[in-house]
């Protein structure tokens, strides 16, 4: 009978020591941040500026794919991690019925990346260095919605911080 118990509990403790633990990355993680991006007043830069019907689309990706904010000040963006650039067609007034209130401009962001590891559960993320963007000039620049771009922070490592203010 001891034997038996014996052998029972062996089994048993060999069974559960050869248990792998569950690796599961924690939703309060960090992971790859996005690009956080505020809108100011051109003719008073130190006020905020609400954007109304944004529409923002990346160029690279069919129409369907497009990100839509209606009276914010302040948006995110996801970058692309496989590449060194994202590009967006920023619209505004896009749900307009009047054609000559819609406007699009674009935007292109640079960037170095980085991959740092996290951890086994949450393996690794992407952290964008050396930040930089380019407006694509329209042959009228009174067109331009987006009259002027700021970068606030080169190196987008986190979403805690304003990456980029837009003038308009």
């Amino acid at each position: 009978m001891k034997r038996k118990l014996l052998f029972i509990f062996t089994v048993l403790s060999i069974g559960l020591s050869s248990c792998e633990r569950d690796d599961i990355c924690p939703e309060n993680t960090p992971t790859t941040p996005r690009l956080v991006v505020q809108f100011f007043d051109i003719n008073n830069p130190e006020i905020q500026k609400n954007i109304n019907e944004l529409v923002i689309q990346s160029v690279d990706t069919d129409n369907e794919n497009f990100i839509e904010y209606d009276n914010v000040s302040e948006i995110i963006l996801p970058l692309k991690t496989n590449q060194n650039s994202t590009q967006f067609l920023m619209t505004i007034n896009a749900n307009s019925e009047n054609e000559s209130d819609i406007n699009t401009d674009e935007l292109i962001f640079n960037y170095a990346r980085r991959n740092v590891y996290i951890n086994r559960a949450c393996g690794y993320k992407v952290e964008f260095l050396d930040f930089q963007v380019t407006q694509i000039e329209e042959s009228n620049e009174d067109l331009e919605w987006i009259k002027a771009t700021a970068v606030q922070q080169p190196n987008i490592d986190n979403e805690n911080e304003t990456h980029l203010f837009i003038y308009h």
